[in-house]
């Protein structure tokens, strides 16, 4: 029996490596030039808040541009998965081999990371230049998974349901500008008017943006309002998951 699951988990595991390879690595490879185009939104932002802003708001805006290029990475994993599924019916090949929609989705998840790989970097290194990295760091790192998680069910999941490979990349921008523009990851929730602030709290990067700017200590918020970020990213991460998992259409009609 344990010779049966360690084949099994070897199984999976080469897989998810190929699918990553082939939708990633070999990706970048031909074409270095997706690695700038993954990340122009972003720290375009970034710029814009330091001319603004000056220095003293360029921690929200590298919060922001870490936040904005994990869900762009997760969200575009829905157009790359839609153009294998329906220019290239890569979908229906794993369909009918014993890869399963959990391998598929995990491999080209990782595949994306490749592309925003150079840029976290960077980010990292802006964390490093600004005096960031605290005690509380290892938490961001956690916060960062959950945003890759989420954003990568989420992308697999509207894969499934957007019926032209042509308007894949249109879907998957807009539900980014939606999930990374209007809450506030590039800025303070505070800035927020009293009266719609609410509206924010509904939307799962505004707890993501919560969450880090506590950890680094730029923003103080009440133990109730850090419980509630987490049980809502949690929440949020298992929603996204079970839909990936459950209900995305892995055997199209």
């Amino acid at each position: 029996m344990a010779d049966k699951v360690a084949t099994g988990l070897s199984r999976k595991l080469r897989t998810v490596i190929s699918f990553s390879y082939y939708s990633g690595i070999l990706v970048v490879i031909r074409q270095p030039s997706m690695i700038i185009f993954s990340s122009t939104t972003p720290f375009a932002f970034v710029f814009f808040l330091y001319v603004v802003g000056g220095r003293s708001y360029l921690p929200y805006g590298v919060i922001g541009a870490t936040i904005s290029i994990l869900v762009s990475a997760g969200l575009f994993l829905g157009a790359d998965a839609t153009m294998y599924r329906i220019q290239y019916k890569f979908q229906d090949f794993c369909v009918a081999s014993p890869v399963s929609a959990v391998d598929y989705m995990l491999g080209l998840s990782l595949g994306e990371v490749t592309f925003v790989a150079p840029s976290l970097a960077v980010i990292f290194g802006l964390y490093a230049y600004l005096g960031l990295i605290n005690w509380n760091f290892p938490l961001v790192i956690l916060v960062m998974a959950f945003t890759w998680v989420l954003a990568s069910a989420l992308g697999f999941f509207l894969s499934t349901f957007i019926l032209q490979s042509r308007s894949a990349f249109t879907i998957t921008s807009l539900v980014t500008t939606l999930l990374t523009v209007l809450p506030p990851v590039f800025y303070p929730i505070d800035i927020i008017p009293q009266k719609i602030r609410f509206l924010a709290y509904f939307v799962p990067t505004t707890h993501l943006s919560i969450l880090i700017q506590s950890m680094l200590g730029l923003q103080k918020y009440s133990q109730a309002q850090i419980e509630l970020s987490w049980s809502a990213l949690v929440a949020y991460t298992l929603f996204f998951l079970v839909l990936a998992t459950l209900k995305a259409r892995w055997r199209q009609p």
